[in-house]
């Protein structure tokens, strides 16, 4: 994965959260309760806009206290039986140096579907309730009504679209560390079209730096937060000009080689003649080598080689064919479909890791394999009793390790 410039320069301290000092200081204040052992409420709900510094703010604390943040997605885990076995879990388990060493962070909490399952709001109140650890809440919006009962349990602290000066000199301090010669007024006007969104905006200065020049800020127009990669795809594909086809991949929330594999899986789609498609094919290659290179040898500069030539590069080769029918990439359907799967380890491994006192990433590749091979080999209750562990969760761990641990990976 490459490592985009908003990760980079993710604040560190809470002292470097732009903008938001009031609301940084009330989070302060409310979690230094719960070090006093009496907080005000036991949750806190952080809402607001993309991009203003909510999450980063939990994280920002958790590093400079040494705290492990264990975050899970509301929108991902949204029934009744999910929210128990991982975040009840989680704000249970003891742990080598106590209790107090781990912040729960639930982000898009207002994903949270209540028609799929009118128990996933309670078991989430019900977990905050019981909860000996503090647990932050995060949402762009938490105003539905479905969720009045959970606001009721929470410190609820709003979050500001940040200010354009403020945007600006943030920048002007990337830019500097990245030795990007940048204009004040390009920063200026870049800071103008984020509306208060700091990630927006440092996503675009990134572009400006990786387009070597192609893209301009009139190019990146207005931002669209929640880009349909689909739009994005047929930008390409239609883009008969080398600025409308980078432009399609600005704005998009989208790692550079996953929208690689959109733009393969969907070319043969696009181009029927043989030849064109060769040679469309040849220009992803290169692309995916470009990319390759950034990850292995952490040259960032090499990553607007690689977006111009899957983007301008194909666009400009498949804007002169006809349409075709566009659909989700064959690996991206795969991940889809093992969702059930995935989600059902990730719940065993916080499980075990609460029992054997380590973290959720440790218990998944140091412990699980082996219990999942001795439960394979010995299909006792004793190990799933142990670990509370459901009949799904063992259903995916037998199934995927049924050679020795060894043979793996583990």
């Amino acid at each position: 994965m490459t490592l985009t410039w908003a990760e980079k320069y993710r604040p560190k301290r809470l002292s470097e959260i732009v903008g938001n000092k009031a609301a940084v200081k009330e989070f302060l204040d409310w979690i230094q309760g719960w070090e006093g052992g009496r907080p005000s409420k036991k949750s806190a709900l952080l809402h607001g806009p993309p991009g203003v510094g909510k999450t980063s703010t939990v994280y920002a604390y958790a590093l400079e206290r040494g705290l492990d943040v264990v975050e899970v997605n509301a929108s991902d885990y949204r029934t009744r039986e999910r929210i128990e076995n991982v975040i009840g879990m989680a704000s249970q388990s003891a742990t080598l140096s106590g209790l107090r060493n781990r912040i729960i962070l639930v982000d898009e909490v207002d994903g949270i579907d209540s028609r799929a399952d009118t128990g996933a709001v309670n078991s989430l109140i019900k977990a905050i309730s019981e909860s000996r650890i503090p647990i932050v809440l995060v949402a762009n919006d938490p105003w539905d009504q479905r969720l009045a009962p959970l606001r009721e349990k929470c410190l609820m602290i709003k979050f500001n679209r940040i200010p354009k000066p403020s945007i600006a000199s943030h920048l002007r301090k990337i830019a500097d560390a990245e030795k990007m010669k940048i204009s004040d007024n390009m920063i200026r006007i870049i800071a103008e079209k984020s509306g208060g969104d700091l990630r927006s905006a440092i996503n675009d200065l990134q572009a400006l730096a990786d387009s070597g020049g192609f893209l301009t800020t009139e190019v990146l127009g207005e931002r669209e937060r929640e880009r349909d990669v689909f739009t994005a795809v047929a930008t390409v594909f239609s883009s008969r000009d080398i600025q409308t086809a980078l432009s399609a991949f600005e704005g998009l929330d989208l790692e550079p080689s996953d929208f690689h594999t959109w733009l393969m899986d969907n070319l043969p789609e696009r181009l029927t003649n043989p030849r064109d498609l060769a040679r469309a094919m040849d220009r992803l290659a290169r692309a995916d080598i470009h990319l390759q290179r950034v990850l292995t040898t952490q040259r960032w500069d090499l990553l607007k080689y690689a977006i111009a030539v899957m983007t301008a590069g194909v666009g400009l080769l498949v804007g002169r064919a006809g349409g075709g029918r566009l659909g989700f990439p064959s690996k991206i359907r795969y991940m889809g479909q093992t969702r059930a799967e995935r989600a059902a380890l990730t719940s065993a491994s916080v499980k075990i890791a609460g029992k054997c006192h380590l973290s959720a990433s440790k218990a998944r590749t140091e412990m699980l394999p082996y219990i999942a091979f001795i439960m394979a080999k010995s299909p006792a209750k004793g190990l799933r009793d142990f670990f509370s562990l459901e009949e799904n969760e063992v259903k995916y761990m037998t199934a995927r390790y049924t050679t020795s641990p060894k043979k793996s990976g583990a």
